[in-house]
């Protein structure tokens, strides 16, 4: 059942608000059975699907492995549409290099867990991967929604036959004021994982007409007066910190390990250079030695 709406104004100090742009936060808001109502509002905001088709059913996030060596992984969240399209939303706090190839290898192995060993390839359903980032992906455009398909990028033909689409969505483009009619739903939402301050939460909370999004916000506040929540949440802030610690160590431990191979390899450069001087030097007096030895020789010889 959805939660049941409180007034906001009411709530009670926080001591300080949990972010939903935290995956495990994410996941508690958007992953809940009980928050159903709110993930269908979400994405029916941007993506285009028929209203019967919301009829959603969480599904175990766990990709499951082939073969005994295959590479495991954990999705944020995962649902089936009515017809078996499957939906599968992260939220990248903190995107890599390789986030193209994670979201890749996602989509493939939820290609592939519909064939099964007894079936056809006419059993595979639309596969539908949602990317928000909290950083920037797309540097060359303003959108902070952008959609992919398989597409010829000479005259714009769509393969409609190949089941794949990925929608991104970059909260540090969200402009403070929405300047196109058909993005208000989206940017409200976008608004809300862009909220830091209980301020911000309540006046989105005032001006939207969305009760999703009010609903959504309700969550916020209540994860947040949870004591155990917020610890958890802080101890995963905190690896999540070491991790990153670590990471730039190694980096620098690398940068400072490839400056000292430099300067041996320069020094090992230059050494080889003079060494070539010297022989050279050396090759050189032994020739002016030998031909002294044989003006000298000459000499005596008429004397």
């Amino acid at each position: 059942m959805p939660r049941k709406q409180n007034n906001i104004s009411q709530v009670p100090v926080i001591p300080e608000i949990l972010s939903p742009v935290n995956d495990w936060i994410f996941k508690l808001i958007f992953g809940d059975e009980r928050n159903k109502n709110i993930l269908i509002s979400f994405l029916q905001s941007f993506v285009d699907l028929p209203q019967e088709e919301y009829e959603l059913i969480f599904v175990d996030p766990h990709l499951k492995p082939e073969y005994e060596d295959d590479k495991l992984g954990i999705l944020d969240v995962k649902v089936k549409t009515k017809t078996g399209k499957i939906i599968n939303i992260e939220m990248m706090v903190r995107p890599t290099q390789d986030f193209g190839e994670k979201i890749s290898f996602y989509k493939s192995k939820m290609i592939v867990e519909q064939i099964g060993k007894s079936k056809d390839y006419s059993v595979i359903q639309r596969v539908i991967c949602i990317c928000i980032a909290n950083r920037i992906l797309h540097p060359s455009t303003p959108e902070y929604l952008n959609y992919f398909v398989f597409m010829n990028p000479r005259n714009g033909l769509i393969f409609e036959d190949i089941p794949e689409e990925i929608f991104t969505l970059e909260i540090p483009k969200v402009p403070m004021h929405n300047d196109r009619d058909d993005r208000e739903k989206v940017w409200n939402w976008m608004r809300f994982f862009r909220a830091k301050s209980r301020e911000e939460f309540e006046m989105l909370a005032n001006e939207t007409k969305n009760p999703e999004i009010r609903s959504a916000i309700e969550v916020v506040f209540d994860l947040s007066l949870d004591e155990a929540t917020r610890e958890q949440y802080w101890r995963q802030e905190l690896a999540r910190m070491d991790h990153q610690v670590s990471l730039k160590e190694a980096h620098e431990e690398g940068i400072e390990k490839g400056i000292e191979k430099g300067i041996k390899k320069g020094r090992a450069k230059e050494r080889k250079k003079w060494e070539g001087v010297v022989a050279e030097k050396d090759a050189a007096l032994a020739e002016k030695d030998a031909l002294i030895a044989e003006l000298q020789a000459r000499l005596g010889e008429k004397g």
